[in-house]
């Protein structure tokens, strides 16, 4: 008789999928939330087929794993060879431990077809090498500069604020919908006002107006 210690799978590995075989972009995007969220990540494995790259993420509780899929490239001048090269070299910025495993087709496309197991997970974590062929996977021209352009922009886009700045490498982010924050903003504004119309509560009222004054100053900061 087996016995399951955990039947309702409250401790299994969380496997994500992020990423695009099809946009180099999507995989540079996805990383880099990744790379600036809550969770540090500590170990990237390069999953390497012929001349493409897919990506596992391991984090510091252990719970979790992040495949990148397969839309970085390499062995020629492009976006896919400069997106493969950009992420290791964020990566060894960070601190991360990266690895490479040359990956079985079969192997690759349960990671683009998000069918990867935790059998699948824990056989790249016992092979893979903590080495990589440096010279074939980061092109010269993604350079220093190159990185930091690449970071500048994500920020701008992304409209993130950062909360934790003492260290540089690892830190949380929140990325903020301002429009969302706006649009509930002016919702909650308006009910206060018709709330405040209706009252005759004379003790009420300046308490509103007081609410009133700060979501709408609140308001102010995230419309500018």
């Amino acid at each position: 008789m087996i016995l399951d210690n955990d039947p309702l799978g409250l401790y299994c590995t969380d496997i994500k999928y992020e990423g695009s075989t099809r946009a180099t972009q999507y995989c540079i995007d996805d990383f880099m939330k990744r790379l600036y969220g809550s969770r540090k990540i500590t170990d990237m494995t390069i999953l390497t087929c012929q001349n493409y790259h897919a990506l596992m993420l391991c984090f510091e509780n252990r719970d979790l794993v992040v495949f990148i899929k397969s839309g970085l490239t390499s062995g020629y001048p492009g976006t896919g060879p400069n997106g493969t090269s950009l992420i290791i070299r964020l990566a060894e910025e960070a601190g991360i431990t990266i690895k490479e495993l040359d990956a079985a087709p079969s192997l690759f496309k349960r990671i683009n077809s998000s069918l990867a197991t935790v059998k699948d997970v824990e056989f790249i974590k016992k092979n893979s090498k903590e080495s990589f062929d440096f010279d074939r996977l980061c092109l010269k021209n993604v350079d220093k500069e190159y990185v930091q352009r690449a970071k500048d922009t994500f920020k701008k886009d992304k409209d993130i604020i950062f909360v934790r700045k003492e260290d540089e490498k690892t830190k949380d982010a929140v990325e903020i919908d301002l429009g969302k924050i706006n649009k509930k903003l002016d919702m909650l504004i308006k009910k206060l006002d018709k709330i405040e119309i209706n009252t005759n509560n004379s003790g009420l009222s300046p308490t509103l107006k007081e609410i009133l004054t700060i979501l709408s100053s609140i308001k102010t900061v995230f419309g500018s």
